[in-house]
């Protein structure tokens, strides 16, 4: 039964293709669109445990399976999903002959990511990942923004970069162990030089494919330049794919403790990078997406420190209020994203959302973000967890500075069903924090009030009139620079291991 939540989105996908080559209803097409998108989440609601596709042995055979680490990755997919969704059907213009192509990626997008959380083999993972991450490449070239297309090319450039680079270690994997199940791999798997270097070189290729500093390089473009439901289908759920896999690799091959430590110091640098950098923008689309640098630093510490469940947990709360974040910006910032240009002050259900969704990534209770963090700080010792708040901090007083400039602007009509979606994301991260147990935290209230003084210090000192301007002018030169830091950085990552 578990194959079936990717099955659904595949076979609709193929019936839209058909209704669309017909001239179908636009009814018919939205219908499949919606089955396509909400049935597999029937299915994860009554399926559980583990399958062999097909009935083969474990050996030769596909495994998928739901347990309590890749749970909360399905969870927020079908979650975020299903709003955005139904966000899409108001958002895309039927009188565009695009329409039903682009609902057609959404649900290859959908097959692919649900089919890299099930997946408890390296390869299909790596396949299901590839499908998931065409379908937004593609997506991402859909918008009318300028610089979308050099986004687009970008992104699929280094991506693919990092594909073969993965698939190689893939190999390497099968050849020293004789198998690509991942409990069987970690069954067999015994230190060797083989080894190490094969996780080096997947582990660099995730980190790119996630978008994480030094190597987010593609990572700002492609989320702002995007049509608004891809950005938060990219920053919610795509970047969680290879995160996953890193999971999988962590929990298959012996970690020595150099790359343990080299995790833990890219995903602190990561966190502080993507603050740093989202206080210097005036887009607000890209102040989001430099906190998709910075939040998926949270997920790496989880990871690099074996607390994949807090990596789980906080990849699915990420899933939530970044995409509710992306959702509300996008629709209330439709005529411009500069921030002082627009904003909810003739909107207060969207001005309600923001200001939930933005206490969510802020990580205060009892909101989803607060009982993340909560699992993430659990895992660490020491300075780290002084470094989870100084975090808390700068992202409060990033998020400040977004609803300071949107409290003073105003939008236009917006549709009900932004508005709806945006409210449901924003009460689904109250209500996961709730049910999850994350308490009310008095404490918050002083970060809160540190952040709001910090925010207007740095405005009288006039920081914020600054902006780094980071966006590509020579995408050729651009691509090459980033290749050559990637290779740089997993150079420098084998060479960590080196006994």
């Amino acid at each position: 039964m578990i194959p079936l939540m990717v099955a659904f989105p595949l076979l609709f996908g193929f019936i839209i293709v058909i209704l669309d080559t017909l001239r179908a209803k636009k009814i018919l097409i939205k219908a499949s669109f919606i089955l396509g998108a909400v049935l597999p989440a029937g299915i994860f609601l009554v399926g559980n445990g583990r399958e062999i596709v097909g009935g083969w042995s474990r050996v030769a055979g596909i495994e998928v399976g739901i347990g309590e680490i890749n749970a909360p990755f399905i969870a927020g997919e079908l979650m975020l999903f299903t709003v955005v969704a139904f966000y899409s059907l108001s958002y895309f213009d039927f009188r565009d002959k695009k329409t039903a192509k682009a609902l057609v990626l959404f649900l290859l997008m959908h097959a692919g990511l649900l089919g890299a959380f099930l997946a408890r083999d390296f390869f299909n993972f790596y396949i299901y990942m590839e499908i998931a991450s065409v379908s937004a490449f593609a997506l991402v070239a859909f918008s009318e923004e300028p610089g979308s297309k050099k986004a687009a090319f970008k992104y699929l450039i280094l991506s693919l970069l990092a594909s073969y680079l993965f698939i190689f270690a893939i190999g390497v994997i099968y050849m020293e162990t004789g198998y690509l199940n991942v409990e069987l791999v970690a069954e067999n798997a015994l230190p060797s030089r083989e080894l190490s270097t094969a996780l080096g070189v997947a582990f660099a290729s995730l980190l790119l494919k996630a978008g994480i500093f030094p190597l987010h390089g593609w990572l700002p473009d492609a989320h702002s330049k995007a049509p608004t439901p891809v950005s938060a289908l990219l920053s919610g759920l795509v970047v969680k794919a290879p995160a996953y896999g890193m999971i999988l690799l962590f929990s298959a091959l012996p970690v020595g403790e150099s790359l343990k430590t080299a995790a833990m110091m890219v995903a602190v640098a990561s966190i502080f990078f993507g603050i740093v950098m989202a206080l210097l923008q005036k887009d607000a689309k890209r102040l989001l997406a430099y906190h998709t640098v910075s939040q998926m630093g949270y997920v790496l510490l989880g990871i690099a420190t074996f607390n994949f469940i807090g990596a789980a947990y906080y990849a699915l709360a990420h899933s939530l209020f970044k995409g509710g974040l992306f959702l509300s910006v996008g629709s209330l910032g439709t005529r411009s994203r500069k921030l002082g240009e627009f904003g909810y002050r003739n909107a207060p259900l969207m001005a309600f959302s923001v200001l939930m969704l933005s206490l969510a990534i802020g990580g205060v209770s009892p909101f989803i973000g607060s009982y993340a963090k909560g699992l993430i700080s659990s895992g660490l010792e020491g300075g780290l967890k002084w470094t989870v708040l100084a975090g808390t901090i700068g992202t409060l007083v990033s998020f400040t500075k977004l609803n300071y400039h949107l409290s003073r602007g105003e939008t236009e009509d917006l549709r009900p069903s932004w508005k709806l979606s945006s409210l449901v994301l924003a009460l689904t991260t109250l209500g996961a924090g709730l049910y999850l147990g994350a308490g009310l935290k008095p404490t918050d209230v002083i970060y809160i009030a540190a952040a709001v003084l910090t925010f207007f210090g740095l405005r009288a000192l006039g920081v914020f009139e600054r902006e780094v301007e980071s966006e590509a002018k020579d995408v050729g030169r651009d691509v090459n620079v980033l290749a050559a830091v990637f290779v740089t950085f997993m150079l420098a990552v084998l060479l960590l291991q080196w006994p």
